[in-house]
Parts: structure tokens; C-alpha cells; sequence
């Protein structure tokens, strides 16, 4: 089974959302260490997007320079309404009262004895609620759709 390596992240200079292959690049390369103590080198990050360009004509690959604190990593996950689950988008629960972002990392399930450690994507609910964090209960089992993202939407976690 293929899994879909995607990324997403917002363009520098629009704010546009694009998707697909992310790409890391130095501006310059040095020869010795001091050189990059002296000088450091500017790190510039891009999303690979396929293009279009006419009936029969191969497409093209660009490369967009995204904000690399936007950049997001698709789950392999996908909500009710077919919508792909990327790292930092929030979602509601079925209770229609509870939002919370995605995230990656290590994280600990409500039920879990204080050494179980999982690593992966999650929900990131608030303290107040006593919920379960593997997306994938949340998405499978549950239902919980995507409603926006922490960039675009921080309203949504507030309160």
C-alpha cells in the first residue's frame, strides 16, 4: 500500500494555500563550519505543485515559496465529507461544542497508565475535556469533520 506524502502551507507572497511536495533549500552552500557561524545561511521553503499546461502537453512541476511556520502534513486521513486532514487543521466533534487542532507528536490517551507514550497525529483537546486524542477514533469511528485550521481560523479555539 502507497501512502500519499502531501503537504500543505501558505504561500509567501499571497497567503494562497497550495498544495503538494515539500521542499527545503539552502540559499548558499559553504565550505567549513565557521563560514556558516560568520554567515548563516537563509533556509527557504517550497511546496512542489503540478501544473496544467495544455490537452497531451506534459505538466509542468513549480515550486511555491511557502511561510515555513504554515507548512502542514496530510494525516492519510480523510473527514465525512471526503475533506483531507491535515496537521493544524481543527475539527469539531459530533457534540458540536468541542473544537480542537491536529497535531504530531507524542501524546497520551485519557485512559492510558502515565507511561503509555504514542506518537503520531492527534487531537489536541483542551484540558477541560476528558476525550481520547488518536484522530484516527475521531475520524473513523466518530465522524468528526475539519471547520478550519489555526492560521486562518484561531477563533475557533478560543474559550
Amino acid at each position: 500500500m502507497n501512502r500519499e506524502i502531501l503537504f500543505k502551507a501558505k504561500k509567501i507572497n499571497n497567503g494562497m494555500w497550495v498544495e503538494g511536495g515539500h521542499y527545503e533549500c539552502a540559499e548558499t552552500t559553504y565550505c567549513c563550519k565557521e563560514d556558516y557561524e560568520r554567515n548563516p545561511v537563509p533556509i527557504h521553503h517550497y511546496i512542489a505543485v503540478e501544473k496544467m499546461t495544455d490537452w497531451g502537453l506534459p505538466n509542468e512541476l513549480t515550486l511555491q515559496e511557502v511561510k515555513p511556520d504554515t507548512i502542514c502534513q496530510y494525516t492519510g486521513l480523510k473527514d465525512k465529507n471526503g475533506k483531507k486532514v491535515f496537521e493544524n487543521d481543527i475539527i469539531k466533534n459530533i457534540f458540536g461544542k468541542a473544537y480542537a487542532p491536529v497535531r504530531f507528536g507524542k501524546y497520551q490517551n485519557c485512559f492510558d497508565s502515565t507511561s503509555a507514550d504514542h506518537v503520531g497525529f492527534y487531537v489536541d483537546w483542551n484540558e477541560k475535556y476528558d476525550f481520547r486524542k488518536d484522530l484516527g477514533y475521531w475520524i473513523d469511528m466518530v465522524d468528526a469533520e475539519v471547520v478550519g485550521n489555526v492560521f486562518d481560523n484561531p477563533e475557533l479555539l478560543e474559550g
